[in-house]
C-alpha cells in the first residue's frame, strides 16, 4: 500500500490572490475594477457577480481539500487496524476533516447569500418603485407581480415597520403552524453583505419556495402585518438563486464604508 503523505503545501500565486480578493470589500475595488459608481444598483450587480465567481473557484479548492482529508482518513484507519499509527492520529485526520467539511458548507453557504443578493440587486434595476400597500387580510388575492417578471418573483411593499426584533413572532407563527423553526438563511448583515457593500441589516431570507403551504402562509401573514417583502420562486435571468423570501426592505442598499475606510478617504 503506498502511504501519502500529508505536509502542508505552499498555496499557488493565483489562488493567493483569490484568497486576498475574497478578503477585500467589493466597494474597495470599485474604482480599479468597475466602471459604474459605487453605490449604484449597476455596481452593487457587477461586483456580486464578480464575488461569486471567485467563490465558485474557492468552492472547488475546499472539495479537493475534503477529498484529500477523507482518502487519508481512509488510509490512516488501515494503517490503525493494523497497529501502525495511534488512534490520536486517525482522530487528528477527522478533525481536519471535519473542519474541511464545514469550509466547504461555508463557501457553499456564501454563494447562496450571493445569489440573493444579485436576485434583490436584479429586482431593484428592473421594477418601478412600488409605493406602500397598506396591510391586507390573509385572505385577500396576493398581489399581481411584477411586469415582464412574472413569475419569478412578487414584491411587496408594506407600510409597516419592521426589523430584526420582529423575528421571534414570525418565528413562533412558523412553529406553531408547522412545527418547527423558520429556516432563516442570511438573519441580518452577514459578511457577505459586508464584502459586498449592501445593507442587510434589518433584513431576513427565508429558504422556502413562497408556492409551498410554509411559503404561502408566510406571504399571506407577512401581507396581512403590512411587512414588505420579496418572494422569488426561482432564478432569475442573470442570478442563479432558488426560491426564496426576502422580508424587509425591498431594494439592496449601499452601506456606509467601515469607519477605517472612511478615515482613509479623502
Amino acid at each position: 500500500m503506498r502511504l501519502v503523505m500529508f505536509r502542508p503545501a505552499l498555496l499557488p500565486i493565483p489562488v493567493i490572490a483569490l484568497v486576498l480578493l475574497l478578503g477585500v470589500p467589493a466597494w474597495a475595488r470599485a474604482d480599479s475594477e468597475n466602471s459604474e459608481p459605487a453605490g449604484t444598483i449597476e455596481h452593487l450587480i457587477a461586483t456580486t457577480r464578480e464575488y461569486r465567481q471567485a467563490l465558485e473557484r474557492v468552492l472547488g479548492f475546499r472539495a479537493q481539500d475534503v477529498e484529500r482529508a477523507a482518502a487519508l482518513l481512509d488510509q490512516r484507519r488501515e494503517l490503525q487496524a493494523g497497529g501502525i499509527v495511534s488512534r490520536r492520529e486517525v482522530e487528528a485526520v477527522e478533525r481536519a476533516l471535519d473542519d474541511a467539511r464545514a469550509k466547504l458548507d461555508e463557501t457553499r453557504q456564501q454563494i447562496a447569500q450571493a445569489d440573493h443578493a444579485l436576485a434583490e440587486a436584479l429586482v431593484a434595476a428592473s421594477s418601478p418603485v412600488v409605493p406602500p400597500s397598506p396591510a391586507v387580510p390573509p385572505s385577500s388575492t396576493p398581489p399581481v407581480t411584477e411586469p415582464g417578471l412574472a413569475p419569478i418573483f412578487v414584491r411587496f411593499r408594506g407600510a409597516a415597520a419592521w426589523s430584526l426584533a420582529d423575528v421571534p413572532r414570525l418565528d413562533r407563527f412558523f412553529r406553531e403552524r408547522f412545527g418547527r423553526a423558520l429556516p432563516v438563511s442570511a438573519y441580518g448583515q452577514t459578511p457577505v453583505h459586508d464584502r459586498l457593500g449592501l445593507d442587510h441589516h434589518q433584513a431576513l431570507d427565508i429558504a422556502v419556495h413562497p408556492d409551498s403551504p410554509e411559503g404561502a402562509a408566510l406571504l399571506a401573514f407577512l401581507r396581512g402585518a403590512g411587512v414588505s417583502f420579496i418572494a422569488f420562486r426561482g432564478a432569475m435571468a442573470g442570478a442563479a438563486t432558488g426560491a426564496h423570501i426576502h422580508v424587509g426592505a425591498p431594494s439592496p442598499r449601499a452601506a456606509a464604508p467601515p469607519p477605517a475606510f472612511a478615515a482613509r478617504t479623502p
